[in-house]
């Protein structure tokens, strides 16, 4: 015989895969689906007693004194909304393999009901030819966690592509690192980390590493010293050494400015505000990309050395006649 527990959660179970606000659900209903999921047949005053359980436990659930109908899950852990934007991300992300994608997808869509799921079929985009390859990422992302909340050194096997589009080991003996975090930079997911023998933080991405190992040795620069403050403004994942930036810029690159290195820089607008100088503190090798990318509207004033860097790669550009 059932107890009133397992009844309360069969009831859970069925609200949330066969109820929504478009599909209310009588008690007779819950009985039938009780039946021919779980094989068990409570009568209605046991329904009755399994939400009541369930509303006094936290659960929202709509009954027929509010809706005139019957019942539904009013409040999910992840709404519609959630699902779609996290559901893009997983899609988005090129660090996630297809297999991995569509295995994600799927966990997110079954939060759904059985109904809402239906709509959900083909609403998203795959874009297979930009998916990593690398079937290791998820198994990456559990043994860096794991060393950098137990401050263990990893060592690892980079991968880069070939001629003939197949990933083959960088170099033949593996990377030895002390790992700080991971972070998501230009699309890619990124373990933040000092290499053995280096004294600044570099990054490396994780869909790219293999047979990652967690040694024995503790990590041999501590988070503190690692000189982790700078990582904020970091552009497309160049480490180094932070200097004042300055750049001016035009009125319409305000927002690209903001997006990219935080609200928390200076803006100096000039006296007719149809330009504006952005002045911060940032590693400048990532910067140089970013300005020959914005070039049209934005322009590098310091360092000088930044600054000649853009003069030089447009004066060496491919297309020069």
């Amino acid at each position: 015989m059932a107890t009133d527990k397992m009844n309360a959660l069969c009831v859970l179970k069925i609200l949330e895969e066969y109820s929504d606000e478009d599909h209310i659900m009588t008690a007779k209903d819950i009985q039938e689906k009780l039946k021919a999921v779980y094989g068990i047949s409570p009568d209605r005053r046991t329904i009755y007693g399994a939400v009541s359980a369930l509303t006094d436990l936290g659960y929202e659930i709509s009954a027929f004194e509010e809706n005139g109908k019957g019942y539904y899950l009013m409040v999910r852990d992840l709404d519609k909304a959630d699902i779609r934007l996290l559901t893009d991300a997983v899609t988005a992300f090129e660090y996630i393999s297809q297999k991995q994608t569509i295995e994600l997808v799927e966990k997110l869509k079954n939060m759904l009901s059985v109904h809402e799921r239906r709509a959900w079929i083909g609403s998203s985009i795959i874009r297979t030819d930009k998916k990593s390859t690398n079937s290791q990422v998820f198994l990456n992302i559990e043994l860096l966690e794991k060393a950098i909340s137990e401050r263990k050194k990893v060592s690892f096997t980079y991968m880069d592509y070939g001629y003939d589009k197949k990933l083959t080991p960088r170099r033949p003996e593996p990377y030895v690192a002390n790992p700080y975090a991971m972070m998501v930079e230009s699309e890619h997911y990124y373990l933040v980390m000092i290499l053995d023998g280096k004294d600044r933080p570099s990054f490396y991405r994780i869909d790219m590493m293999r047979d990652i190992r967690i040694l024995d040795e503790t990590i041999s620069v501590s988070k503190r010293d690692a000189g982790l403050d700078s990582i904020n403004k970091v552009v497309y994942a160049h480490a180094g050494d932070p200097e004042l930036i300055r750049l001016r810029c035009d009125r319409k690159a305000l927002r690209y400015c903001l997006e990219r290195f935080g609200i928390d820089i200076t803006i100096i607008p000039s006296d007719d505000g149809s330009t504006f100088e952005a002045v911060f503190k940032a590693p400048p090798e990532g910067i140089l990309y970013w300005a020959l990318q914005q070039m049209q509207s934005v322009e590098v004033l310091a360092p000088a050395s930044l600054r000649e860097k853009v003069i030089e790669a447009i004066e060496n550009n491919k297309y020069k006649a």
